[in-house]
């Protein structure tokens, strides 16, 4: 029997096919003619009922059924092209290759197998594999669309983007101009950064749709990364004669001035999105990303950053309601230092948008680096109870009040971040700051065990080495290790006043005069000494038996820290 048995599940087809065969057999005999036919038509019924199966889902039964057809008829290729397919829905997908391959050999010019083949290839991953199959089938379909765009689509995926677009340009010729195709032509030209022939497609999937805006604002930007302002510019007129309001015209319009160094032109096409009340907020925010884009990729041009200075001012100015384009606005204002500017916008930011957790770090970050420690409190406890158990935003609370003095709130709020999860190094630095708050009790213990908490966490913390070594020379306690830790500390920042004033205070404590001088100097020289570190050069000198000299500098650090009160007394009773 060599009538094919194709993959349409049409049951009549084969029944029909049956009854022919049973006809046409004279030869045998009668017996023998019985079994054969009765044979056939068992494994035609299991055919049948096979497709029916599948039909219907039910896969494993299909699977079943049409392996008792293919036992009485293994050369059939429409039995061994169903049971591929059904292999292939359960996932068996060796065994969907093996009757699918066997499907295409037993009928090469049927397209449906070489299509199926491909489709267990490509499920498997074997890309390489599918295109071999797919120009395989060319062989006897060398204009068949189905498979032409299949092979299109895999050269594609395997980074043949030469060949898929040699294929694209074929379907073009044999189904005439068709904008889908020039699309899929483009994206390979972009992925190889052939601009100039991306451009040729889009002026051809220009003229089919002309008034496209999306493909005006694609081809305007291709012409100005091609450093063609004036075509670019050409384009996005166009697109503004169809909607002159559309804010993607106007964006990239403003970009096109941007790279004519024509500055007002910019700041005013931007402005006009600023202003226009009738625009959304989502619309001002693309405003805020691009013109904020375009300063951090050259910030050391100064018009693109007075452009950006100006849509900025201008936009926190009208007062949008969008928390994102004032944390926009505050990133900018950070950056180029206008610490006003930036603390207005986050304040802004994070009453229109109380969640961002980002907004509120780096408000209080910025208001605690200026020492304005009632406000950060004031806006610490705002943001926990809206941001609550996020462990930056208690490190800076507790911090605040630390540096306050207000050692029973830092402690509560440093030991709640303590106790949640976070990075070894922020957990360190909690653990810093509670030692701290308990070193400010006089609490050496607890104080002295977090120091040690937090250099377990992070060994290369310096500060955390600095505070500890410094408050285990305080308490005049385990000097040899005070002084290892301030070294260490050192290590890390060589210059460092604070810590060069450490190390000199723990060799005096020790008794080495010399030493404690020698640093204690450098930290001087190093820049600017705080008062204590030219009390200590007093003390030192005091030591070394140079009263006068001691007093100069006693003298020194009581005009650097009035509060310093008791220096007059130890200026006095060295006169």
């Amino acid at each position: 029997m060599n009538t094919i048995l194709s993959h349409n599940r049409v049951a009549s087809v084969y029944i029909f096919i049956v009854l022919l065969c049973i006809i046409a057999a004279s030869s045998v005999s009668a017996q023998n003619q019985t079994i054969e036919e009765q044979e056939y038509i068992a494994a035609q019924t299991a055919y049948i009922g096979g497709l029916a199966a599948f039909e219907n889902n039910n896969y494993e039964e299909a699977i079943s059924l049409l392996n008792k057809a293919y036992v009485k008829l293994p050369d059939h290729p429409g039995i061994n092209f169903a049971l591929a397919d059904a292999y292939l829905q359960i996932n068996d997908f060796e065994n969907a290759e093996y009757y699918s391959k066997q499907a295409q050999t037993l009928n090469p010019e049927n397209k449906w197998y070489h299509l199926q083949l491909v489709e267990i290839y490509k499920a498997i991953g074997n890309n390489e594999a599918a295109a071999k199959e797919l120009r395989n089938a060319l062989t006897y379909h060398p204009k068949d669309i189905d498979i032409l765009y299949d092979l299109a689509q895999i050269y594609t995926k395997l980074g043949k983007l030469k060949q898929s677009n040699t294929i694209y340009n074929k379907l073009l010729q044999l189904k005439g101009e068709m904008s889908s195709l020039r699309v899929e032509k483009l994206k390979n030209f972009n992925k190889l950064n052939r601009k100039d022939s991306a451009i040729v497609e889009l002026e051809k999937i220009r003229s089919m749709d002309p008034g496209n805006l999306s493909t005006l604002h694609l081809l305007s930007n291709y012409y100005l990364q091609l450093n063609k302002p004036d075509e670019a510019h050409s384009v996005i007129e166009n697109a503004l004669q169809i909607n002159s309001k559309n804010p993607k015209s106007r964006i990239i319009l403003a970009d096109i001035y941007l790279a004519q160094a024509k500055w007002d032109s910019a700041e005013k096409t931007l402005g006009v999105l600023i202003d226009d009340s009738t625009i959304g907020h989502k619309t001002k925010e693309e405003v805020a990303n691009f013109i904020y884009s375009k300063y951090k990729n050259n910030p050391s041009n100064s018009a693109i950053q007075q452009t950006a200075n100006n849509i900025f001012k201008k936009l926190i100015h009208i007062a949008p309601k969008s928390g994102k384009a004032y944390a926009l606005a505050a990133d900018f204002f950070l950056n180029t230092d206008q610490t006003q500017y930036a603390l207005r916008a986050l304040a802004r930011a994070t009453e229109l948008n109380p969640t961002n957790d980002s907004a509120w770090q780096k408000r209080l970050q910025l208001l605690l680096k200026q020492r304005r420690f009632d406000e950060v409190i004031e806006a610490g406890k705002q943001a926990i109870q809206k941001i609550p158990q996020d462990p930056i935003l208690l490190y800076i609370l507790g911090n605040a009040y630390l540096s306050s003095q207000q050692y029973h709130s830092a402690e509560q709020h440093l030991k709640e971040a303590s106790a949640l999860p976070a990075r070894r190094p922020l957990k360190a630095n909690i653990f810093g700051s509670l030692a701290d708050t308990y070193a400010g009790q006089n609490n050496w213990s607890l104080a002295f065990k977090n120091y040690q908490e937090a250099i377990d966490l992070d060994t290369q913390n310096p500060v955390i080495y600095n505070n500890y070594a410094y408050y285990l020379s305080q308490q005049g306690k385990q000097l040899s290790k005070a002084e290892e830790l301030a070294l260490r500390a050192l290590e890390f920042s060589p210059n460092n006043t604070s810590f060069l004033d450490t190390v000199g205070w723990i060799y005096y404590k020790q008794g080495q005069l010399q030493k404690a001088q020698k640093y204690i100097q450098q930290a001087i020289d190093s820049g600017d000494p705080s008062a204590e570190t030219l009390e200590h050069m007093g003390d030192i000198l005091l030591k070394l038996d140079k009263p006068d000299e001691a007093k100069k500098w006693w003298q020194k650090a009581l005009n650097k820290d009035s509060t310093r009160t008791h220096l007059k007394e130890k200026i006095s009773d060295e006169t």
